[in-house]
């Protein structure tokens, strides 16, 4: 296997490799929140990637690991996803025969991360148990944290809630020796969304408070924005209306910062939501804008962006403007149906009767 040799190619740097990794998984694991649903498994793992670069050190064998490694994070970048776990996989098996359990620990979470991606769930769980295996053996806490949070991650994503709580619990059990702020807010935010699961808000809301202020401490912005979306959610189901506008408030202004789309239309929905009940439209123009803004000026239009017309037609509803609602809700309808999504298509054909 140290033999093979490695076909020629232009590399990226390791960072531009990565970020463009990180990029294009994120992108792949949306699929909860552009449905309404919680986007915290691909807002999470984006977090719990942990991969850093190495610097190889000498020997062939070294060489031809790292070369293997990069050619993974290349394809992956490039979305030659299933190509880059067969990469990886060839890295792992020579780390594994060099003894170097840290290099294996890295590579286990890029291939669980991609496996994923792709829809392939035991074979992404197989992966992060690796990564929990080698943290555990190289004595590296904050990796076994990591790797339990992806974990139960996997779990939360098929509605295992008892075997991702197990999972969830027993990172935050090793992340808080660590006094790691980064590693404890992850841990703590995860458990408060399978809290939020079972619909036990006051435990959510319990969870989600101190998980929001680790993710300050620890400079996690993206994090931060989540869990307050989170918290939002909670605060709203409990009726404590203020403090849920609050909350997403902070998760979009967040949000934007991180440049995360997702996380901002989950911010921006949770307070129409809460300004349509109030039926203070005025309050909620300027955050239906923003909607806007993120979905219907741009050139590949989805579902968030129907789910936008719909947004649209109902606040010209609600104020009288029926032409414009008309409108709305008719291109919103032409789009559910180019882009096959039946149930909006009958939401939008049902409001139109109703003008």
């Amino acid at each position: 296997m140290m033999q093979r040799p490695i076909r020629p190619t232009i590399r990226p740097t390791m960072g531009q490799a990565m970020g463009g990794t990180i990029g294009r998984l994120g992108f792949l694991l949306t699929t909860l929140a552009l449905l309404g649903g919680e986007p915290g498994l691909a807002s999470n793992l984006n977090q719990q990637l942990d991969i850093q670069p190495r610097n190889a050190t000498q020997g062939q064998a070294r060489d031809v690991a790292d070369q293997w490694a990069q050619l993974g994070h290349q394809q992956a970048a490039a979305g030659e996803l299933a190509q880059a776990t067969q990469s990886w996989r060839e890295a792992a098996a020579i780390y594994a025969a060099l003894g170097d359990i840290p290099a294996q620990s890295q590579v286990y979470s890029a291939m669980g991360s991609a496996f994923l991606a792709l829809g392939q769930y035991p074979e992404a769980e197989r992966a992060f148990q690796l990564r929990v295996g080698t943290a555990r053996d190289s004595n590296d806490p904050l990796g076994m944290v990591f790797g339990l949070n992806n974990l139960g991650s996997i779990h939360l994503s098929l509605g295992r809630l008892d075997e991702a709580q197990t999972h969830f619990a027993e990172a935050l059990a090793v992340a808080e020796p660590t006094r790691d702020p980064q590693a404890i807010g992850l841990s703590l935010s995860n458990l408060g969304l399978v809290a939020l699961r079972r619909e036990q808000w006051e435990q959510a809301v319990a969870l989600l408070e101190p998980a929001a202020n680790y993710r300050l401490l620890g400079g996690d912005t993206l994090g931060e924005a989540n869990t307050s979306n989170h918290l939002g959610e909670a605060y709203f189901a409990l009726g404590r209306e203020n403090n849920a506008i609050g909350a997403f408030r902070v998760g979009l202004r967040l949000g934007a910062e991180a440049e995360a789309r997702d996380t901002q239309l989950r911010a921006i929905d949770g307070l129409l939501t809460l300004y349509f009940g109030r039926e203070d439209f005025n309050t909620a123009k300027p955050f239906l804008d923003r909607r806007v803004a993120l979905t219907v000026n741009t050139s590949d239009p989805d579902l968030q962006t129907v789910l936008t017309f719909r947004w649209l037609g109902d606040y010209y509803r609600n104020t009288g403007a029926t032409e414009n609602a008309r409108t709305a809700y008719s291109q919103g309808l032409a789009l559910s149906r180019s882009l096959v999504l039946k149930s909006l298509e009958g939401e939008f054909t049902n409001r139109l009767r109703r003008l």
